[in-house]
């Protein structure tokens, strides 16, 4: 066995545990588990329906889009 090869093996048995980051914290309080404002219900329900909608009909206006414009529609 080379020394390097020893080298290496003695590096892998002496690991250094890492210690575990958290980069966030979120308080658990009510009303605040949501990245937005719940306390105003028209505009959160507007919100959501834009947001579902959105993602809902994208794939079909694209392709719809590209029918189009391969002449196809």
């Amino acid at each position: 066995m080379s020394i390097l090869a020893r080298a290496s093996l003695r590096a892998a048995r002496v690991a250094v545990p890492r210690q575990q980051i958290r980069s966030m914290h979120v308080d658990n309080v009510v009303d605040h588990a949501l990245p937005t404002n719940v306390t105003n219900k028209p505009w959160l329900a507007a919100k959501i329906i834009i947001y579902g909608c959105t993602g809902f009909g994208l794939p079909f206006y694209a392709a719809h889009w590209h029918m189009q414009k391969a002449g196809a529609a």
